[in-house]
């Protein structure tokens, strides 16, 4: 299993101040997680920085889930590889 989303969901959960069990797959990001767009501007900055990788402005509007904000990353750090 890759380490990437443990490590993921627990820096979520730090910088959102919320229990990592809460950070399902389909756990929306607005709805269920209370997360405007100031807090998702800033939680794409923590990752940014973590992971030392680049996320577009486009890319973030199609974020809509936790399990989208894995798919993102994880996309975003095999375009890096290559």
């Amino acid at each position: 299993m890759s380490e990437l989303e443990p490590r993921l969901r627990q820096l979520v959960a730090d910088h959102l101040d919320i229990d990592p069990v809460r950070l399902t797959d389909d756990a929306r990001l607005g709805e269920d997680l209370c997360i405007d767009s100031l807090a998702a501007t800033e939680m794409t900055l923590v990752i940014e920085d973590e992971f030392d990788v680049s996320i577009p402005d486009e890319l973030r509007e199609d974020v809509l889930t936790y399990g989208d904000v894995v798919t993102m990353l994880r996309e975003r750090l095999a375009a890096r590889r290559t």
